[in-house]
């Protein structure tokens, strides 16, 4: 859960839902931090302006980093309160899920299914896969 919901809020500080997922998980943190919202939208203002920058100079790699970033940060909000999980599903649910499909932005959902038997291979890749040719 915290890794779609880190995907997703990344994704959408680019849109015009920016500020419901910015308001959406500083009352997330609110529950367990009470005096940490207002720093949380902050870190997610900066998180936009990087992202707009890098963006605008074709960067790509830096949506990675911010996605790991604020995975961490959730699953460590998660972890050190069990009622948080619930607020988080509702949080994209209501929030994230709906501002995604509204901003007509490609999610991270991705679901792969495979069956693979006796001695063949399956490759499945959620972005890019690059195969090697093995030597010998």
């Amino acid at each position: 859960m915290t890794s779609t919901a880190a995907s997703t809020a990344v994704t959408l500080l680019v849109t015009d839902g920016w500020e419901r997922v910015t308001a959406g998980l500083a009352s997330l943190w609110s529950r367990l931090h009470p005096d940490r919202p207002q720093l949380i939208e902050g870190e997610l203002l900066e998180a936009r302006t990087v992202l707009l920058e890098a963006q605008h100079a074709g960067d790509v790699a830096i949506v990675d980093d911010l996605v790991a970033e604020w995975r961490g940060r959730l699953r460590r909000l998660v972890e050190a309160d069990a009622d948080a999980i619930t607020d988080l599903r509702q949080l994209v649910t209501t929030v994230l899920e709906p501002a995604l499909a509204e901003s007509g932005v490609r999610g991270p959902f991705i679901t792969m299914t495979a069956e693979a038997s006796d001695r063949s291979r399956i490759y499945q890749a959620g972005r890019d896969q690059h195969i090697a040719k093995e030597e010998g």
